[in-house]
């Protein structure tokens, strides 16, 4: 099995399930599962197991059941408060979820049903399971990954205050220098465990997408989701390598396995602080082919990592984080001093905004759950149906847009119709806003995302109408390969590397190419390390990925030359030059 830094490019394997073990050597076990977070972490296992707790049949006594209660409540707060300070300082967009849950606690109804629950004679266990259980399981039972992964966050909620009723608390000096193994986490326990000293961490479920990966991702803490039967493969105090680039978990790894993986952990970490002076080189190849880095945004604090590490620019805001973490749609007046803020720190550098991007996995309250939300009501497609949305974000977007660095990005086009639709909008919002005397940008260049097959193949149509066009590699591999991104069980047939996926890429920019508009790539295919060669051969003018990713891109570029990083790419498609304008 290659590590991420392994030389040469390839497709990966297919056919393997994503908790499949590999035996090396007398007790070695190498186990795959879901990359959530980059990284290499090396230790001792810890295992969090939660406590499930078994409600007694007989009555208890009410005041001190309600004691009970109060008591767990009050260290569950103290330990969610710890965290929000955290949070505050490291990671602020975790905030708003923190104090989600410190309403939970706090609120009114529950408090009063689980008095009269206690005052009837029940022990607070059993009536914990009849508020909490019902709304797990209508969670978990969810079509929406989103809520989904809301309800496996609940869970641990309800598994942390039955562990506290008992007394029993996390002791986080046990975690110092080791690796976390769950069968989920919430954000406040990763803050508050790599606070500890947590090298990294498996969990038996989880999504690529949710609030515990990607704030994993954030503290640059390694780790591995959807390892299903994490707790019961792996012991307490096994010694583990996780590898968070790849989704590899190596148990019980012998004298080699560690060599090799401390040397990639360190060499990496080695990188890092020597690649700092190439934050102020450009992105070119040995040939001089010219590319622009970018970043993709969630917050501003990703704003100014992104320019410590030299970033030219944002290839993709994801506007959806402000409702979702508002939990409630933004005002103009909200989104346009968020945009404006964001384009003042970046200039004169583009500043692509992407029109929000919900439904599918990502709901906010406004929201009815769908049947099949991946092929539903997301992207343009709900924004048209809500145009009162759409025109509230038009507006703040061209008043952002006196800044000349504002981009508009549209998601999950399909059809020319839609593009008409949002053209149409944005003239009409113009008009407005021209007649009410309010200042606003008279150029706004306008991009389209490539994430569907059908916008990729009738690219002949769509690029005449666009200034630029932004190829979402995740979406773009989860519809051309049918497969769920966030599924544990089909991690294996995820592969971003499918030659069906690159075939339609290199028609975009071939076709881009042709009527003289910029192409960019943003996904997690960007942070790849075996993927340089091949986006650098497809010849795309821009790169968008996460701030930690940008200095090492940069610096792979810079040791690559454009005519064999395209004679690689045509190698790996198995096609011929012919045709081939790139």
């Amino acid at each position: 099995m290659e590590s991420s830094s392994s030389a040469g490019v390839r497709f990966s394997s297919q056919g393997k399930s994503a908790e499949r073990s590999i035996l090396r050597g007398n007790s070695e076990r190498w186990v795959r599962a879901i990359a959530a977070s980059p990284g290499i972490a090396i230790g001792a296992a810890v295992i969090l197991s939660p406590q499930k707790g078994t409600p007694a049949a007989q009555e208890a006594e009410p005041l001190d059941e309600w004691q009970r209660y109060q008591m767990a409540v009050e260290a569950l707060r103290a330990e969610w408060g710890q965290a929000r300070e955290i949070a505050a300082a490291e990671a602020p967009a975790v905030v708003p979820i923190i104090d989600s849950y410190l309403r939970m606690l706090t609120e009114a109804t529950l408090k009063e049903r689980i008095w009269k629950a206690v005052a009837a004679g029940s022990t607070v266990e059993r009536v914990l399971q009849q508020v909490f259980e019902p709304i797990i399981g209508r969670l978990r039972r969810s079509s929406s990954v989103s809520f989904q992964e809301r309800g496996v966050e609940l869970e641990q909620v309800f598994h942390r205050l039955l562990s506290l009723l008992q007394q029993q608390r996390l002791d986080y000096s046990r975690v110092a220098g080791a690796i976390v193994v769950a069968t989920a986490l919430t954000p406040s326990d990763v803050l508050l465990l790599h606070r500890a000293g947590a090298q990294g961490f498996v969990t038996a479920v989880g999504g690529i997408t949710s609030h515990t990966t990607i704030l994993a991702r954030s503290l640059q803490m390694p780790a591995v989701i959807g390892l299903r039967g994490a707790i019961g493969a792996i012991a307490e105090g096994d010694p583990l390598v996780v590898d968070g680039y790849t989704g590899v978990v190596v148990i019980h790894p012998d004298g080699e396995t560690c060599r090799r993986y401390e040397r990639h952990r360190d060499s990496t970490e080695w990188r890092r602080r020597i690649l700092v002076r190439f934050t102020k080189l450009p992105a070119e190849t040995t040939d001089g082919r010219r590319f622009r880095l970018m970043v993709n945004l969630t917050s501003m604090q990703d704003v100014e990592e992104a320019l410590l590490v030299g970033a030219e620019g944002i290839g993709l805001v994801r506007t959806e984080l402000l409702p979702l973490q508002l939990g409630r749609l933004p005002t103009e007046e909200e989104q346009f001093h968020w945009y404006r803020q964001i384009a003042e720190r970046f200039y004169p550098q583009p500043v692509t905004i992407r029109l929000f991007d919900l439904g599918g996995d990502k709901y906010s309250y406004e929201f009815v759950p769908e049947r099949n939300p991946a092929l539903g009501m997301r992207g343009i497609r709900f924004l048209l149906a809500r145009r009162e949305i759409l025109r509230t974000q038009l507006r703040a977007l061209l008043r952002a847009a006196v800044m000349p660095n504002v981009r508009l990005l549209v998601p999950m086009v399909s059809t020319e119709q839609e593009v008409f639709a949002v053209r149409h909008e944005l003239e009409v919002v113009r008009q407005c806003l021209a007649g009410e005397g309010i200042l606003y940008g008279e150029r706004l260049p306008f991009g389209i995302m490539v994430e569907t097959p059908a916008a990729a193949l009738i690219m002949e149509r769509l690029a005449p109408l666009a200034d630029f066009l932004s190829i979402g590699s995740n979406d773009l591999t989860q519809y051309t390969l049918a497969v769920d991104r966030t599924h544990e069980m089909l991690a294996e047939l995820y592969d971003p590397f499918h030659p069906a996926v690159w075939r339609l890429m290199v028609h975009v920019v071939e076709v881009a190419r042709r009527h003289g508009i910029p192409v960019c790539v943003c996904g997690e295919i960007t942070a790849h390390a075996q993927a340089t060669e091949l986006l650098v051969g497809l010849g795309v003018e821009e790169l968008s990925t996460m701030p930690a990713a940008i200095v090492p891109l940069k610096h792979r570029i810079r040791r690559l030359s454009f005519r064999e990083a395209r004679r690689i790419l045509l190698s790996t498609l198995n096609t011929g030059q012919e045709g081939l304008t790139i």
